[in-house]
């Protein structure tokens, strides 16, 4: 049977170390990923924009020019 090792009051130090450090790792990737994720979706919401803006533009355009006669 396996038995449980005998707890220690203090756990070690460099257990203590690579937690802190895989904390830290993870507090980075996530602020990237967020970072990159507002990136693409303001990027998306910018190209939408424009689309829109010409779009509008071409429709008062033509809109006015055919109005016109000749």
């Amino acid at each position: 049977m396996i038995e449980p090792r005998a707890c220690k009051s203090e756990d070690p130090a460099g257990h203590k170390l690579t937690v802190v450090a895989a904390a830290v790792i993870a507090a980075i990737v996530a602020y990237w990923a967020f970072a990159s994720i507002l990136g693409i979706v303001a990027f998306l919401i910018k190209t939408v924009v424009v689309i829109a803006i010409i779009g509008g533009v071409l429709y008062l355009v033509m809109r006015h020019a055919g109005r016109r006669k000749l």
